[in-house]
């Protein structure tokens, strides 16, 4: 498994399970994963997974348009 596939791994772990836990917070449950940073409070709950989302894409988009050497 080369470092592309671990990136794209990676980035879709983190985007799949911050979208999850922003979402099911938005309904008041929040994931076991998530529950010490929910407990710092709403706001600050929100930004981190918002950044989570985001480093998640990121990671994906620039495990995609890396091109292979051959």
């Amino acid at each position: 498994m080369d470092k592309r596939s671990i990136y794209l791994i990676v980035g879709f772990i983190l985007f799949t399970s911050s979208i999850v836990g922003f979402i099911l917070n938005l309904a008041g449950v929040s994931l076991s994963i998530f529950k010490p940073l929910d407990n710092l409070g709403h706001l600050t709950s929100t930004i981190v997974k918002f950044i989570l989302m985001t480093i998640g894409i990121c990671l994906v988009y620039f495990a995609k348009m890396v091109r292979r050497k051959y």
